[in-house]
């Protein structure tokens, strides 16, 4: 019996499956997404795998890319949750920080922060007391603890989190609050900060803990639920993971845990992939471009490798985990285009979403989006091998554009769709430039590796918007996410945090600190059924001048520490990343981190399977479509092909559109499409 290894990559609109057996035969498809019960369209997909003829017992990895708990946390629909802090703190919380988030909030005079989501009649001041170096100053009262966790007995709670002074130095009262929670609220889930986030910043580490225990509930009831109907189908394997925000993977149980750790899940793995499909195209520098139906996430990938920042938000609420630096925008085929009353016109944030999606998909849609655009100008058409479940209504999409934006912008039908698409493309390309900048590169010599459901569509407008070198078009665009899933491997970082003098450390200290740190991740590795022999091991040290309010991740790749050559490390980056550096400022060591990462067995890697080339003999189709050029619309008879009759070692003359049945790649006027040999395709100016 051959085994079968299955990704699942869930989006606001549809959700992808690929998945390939040892012959090295990938699949891919497509199925809605079910956002009220968001496991149903998992659950769907894997039954349609076993239609095909793959026994459920043969599915032997299960890779799960999922938006359950960042759609729960912007739309607010997480657990009624409780804070249990020091006394005399309760307000660390509703403080927050005093700056205001960058961008245009800072000139928002009518600004408001984010809703709590602890409620401040259910925040429990603990009268106890530890000190900075982790000594008790004050003895932790058990008695009056437990009276005070008992009033919360009335308030139907589902989550507890345990922010607590300086236990991320001594766990010792976080446990002890735990033990009698546990007693006195049995069956509601217990957070601690020092177990979620056990390192310096009070704020961030209480922000993050009160986050994870708000989503937990759900989290565990919809992995839970998923698990069961995963055993349910016959899938007997043990390998079921859900892809985490650091790039990695964590089993069903430690993430339902720690749902916090899965907020950047989907959009970590398109980034994942796209430094494999670098790296593969033998390409250094990468712009990951994933556009789907609801939103747009962007990364640099420098050097074939990506910042892992190690604080972001979500819509103003912060957390501070390890995830890719990914920017997210509400821009995707679904984006609604409308006209406000004083004439202008607005491309989002709003989306139409899987339900009632595009106007052109005759679900019930009015507003027009962006695919209705892209429909009524010939990139889109309907297609064969979709009719089955989608079938595209022009008309109503012309109609509803010239209704809603033609008439009252004064313009054509055309050059209204032709705007929303440049104000969208001009968004998704600001996005990308501001990333850039703020990391002091220059484009000029980036490939933008663009997939998703509708990036292919858009990718050739935005290089040329940004002066980038070239696009590249993945082999399986629509699926590069779930294949970017199949790729990862489970990681785990354990942090450890010390606060001295660099110049104080001595390699003998370090060493010991490291290695219970090691051993710590070799235990969590072992119960996750990974030996010894297959964990790898990184290590890491935070490094700040003295007085600083932020960190650098400098690593340690020998046992023997040399203050002289981490210090100099140290001084190098800082300067990379901040233009200066302080040769002669003190360093400080705030924490110690190990990433410990095991790759589960995998016969061969997805981006070696390549599509076939010139294996559809038949001649282009024609249409017509229309392009700005120069600043006004003109239409042209452009080409339209299935990428299985594209070519090695030829040049295809844009405009040209090409489709395959999972996304449609756009190639504009003055451009020029041809195949790498890894089944790219690579999009040029002329």
């Amino acid at each position: 019996m051959k085994k079968v290894q299955v990704a699942v990559d869930t989006g606001g609109t549809f959700s992808d499956f690929t998945y390939l057996d040892e012959a090295g035969v990938l699949q891919s498809f497509k199925v809605p997404s079910t956002p009220a019960q968001p496991e149903q369209a998992v659950i769907q997909g894997l039954f349609k795998i076993t239609e095909t003829g793959v026994k459920p017992d043969a599915i032997d990895l299960f890779i799960h890319g999922t938006t359950v708990g960042t759609n729960t946390l912007l739309q607010e629909h997480g657990s009624k949750t409780a804070l249990v802090i020091t006394e005399g703190f309760d307000a660390i919380y509703e403080v927050q920080e005093q700056a205001r988030p960058y961008g245009k909030e800072i000139f928002n005079i009518r600004y408001q922060r984010p809703k709590l989501l602890v409620d401040r009649s259910n925040v429990v001041e603990v009268p106890e007391r530890t000190g900075s170096k982790g000594e008790i100053v004050r003895e932790i009262d058990l008695e009056l603890t437990r009276s005070r966790l008992e009033n919360l007995k009335d308030e139907d709670v589902e989550g507890i989190a345990v922010c607590l002074l300086f236990s991320f130095v001594n766990p010792e009262h976080e446990r002890a609050v735990r033990r009698i929670a546990n007693e006195v609220l049995p069956g509601v889930q217990v957070t601690l900060s020092n177990e979620i986030c056990p390192f310096i910043r009070e704020y961030y580490r209480l922000s993050t803990t009160v986050i994870n225990a708000y989503l937990r509930p759900k989290m565990d009831r919809y992995l839970s639920e998923l698990d069961r109907a995963i055993s349910g189908l016959g899938v007997t394997t043990k390998k079921r993971y859900v892809m985490q925000s650091n790039g990695g993977v964590g089993s069903l149980e430690t993430t339902a845990e720690r749902p916090v750790s899965t907020l950047m899940s989907g959009l970590a793995g398109g980034v994942m992939a796209s430094l494999s499909i670098l790296d593969k195209a033998g390409l250094e520098h990468g712009i990951s471009f994933d556009m789907g139906g609801t939103s747009c996430d962007v990364a640099v990938t420098e050097g074939r490798s990506v910042e892992i920042r190690d604080r972001f938000d979500i819509d103003g609420r912060h957390i501070c985990l390890p995830s890719v630096q990914v920017e997210t925008l509400s821009a995707g085929g679904g984006t609604l285009a409308w006209v406000d009353d004083g004439g202008l016109l607005h491309v989002g944030p709003e989306s139409a979403g899987a339900v009632p999606g595009p106007v052109a998909y005759g679900r019930g849609g009015e507003t027009p989006t962006v695919t209705d655009c892209n429909v009524i100008l010939g990139y889109l058409d309907n297609r064969e091998e979709v009719k089955d479940h989608l079938t595209l209504d022009v008309e109503a999409a012309k109609n509803a554009i010239n209704k809603k934006l033609a008439k009252p912008l004064d313009l054509s039908v055309d050059d209204a769709a032709l705007g929303v698409l440049k104000v969208v493309d001009i968004k998704m390309a600001e996005a990308v430039r501001a990333l850039a900048t703020s990391k002091g590169l220059d484009l000029r010599e980036f490939t933008l590796v663009a997939f998703g459901g509708a990036g292919p569509l858009h990718a050739s407008r935005i290089m040329r918007e940004l002066g980038l070198r070239q696009v590249l078009i993945p082999a399986r665009p629509g699926v590069t996410s779930a294949l970017g899933l199949l790729q990862a491997d489970v990681k785990h970082e354990f942090i450890s945090t010390k606060p001295q003098a660099l110049s104080e450390a001595t390699s003998e200290s370090v060493q010991d600190i490291f290695r219970d740190l090691e051993q710590d991740a070799v235990t969590k590795f072992e119960d996750e059924g990974f030996p010894r022999s297959t964990l790898t091991v990184e290590r890491y040290m935070d490094l700040r001048y003295q007085g600083q309010g932020y960190e650098l991740s400098v690593a340690v790749t020998t046992d023997d520490l040399n203050t002289k050559i981490v210090r100099s490390d140290f001084d190098d980056m800082h300067a990379k990343k901040f233009g200066h550096a302080a040769d002669t400022q003190p360093v400080e060591i705030m924490s110690y981190r190990l990433v410990g990462s095991a790759a589960p067995d995998r016969d061969q890697s997805v981006f070696d399977v390549l599509p076939a080339t010139g294996a559809l003999e038949q001649d282009p189709r024609l249409r017509t479509a229309t392009f700005d050029v120069d600043g006004s619309s003109q239409c042209f008879e452009v080409a339209v092909m299935q990428r299985e009759m594209m070519e090695s070692n030829r040049t295809y003359e844009g405009p040209v559109v090409i489709e395959q049945s999972d996304t449609t790649t756009l190639v504009i006027p003055l451009q020029t499409a041809e195949l790498d040999a890894q089944g790219n395709i690579i999009i040029r100016d002329k």
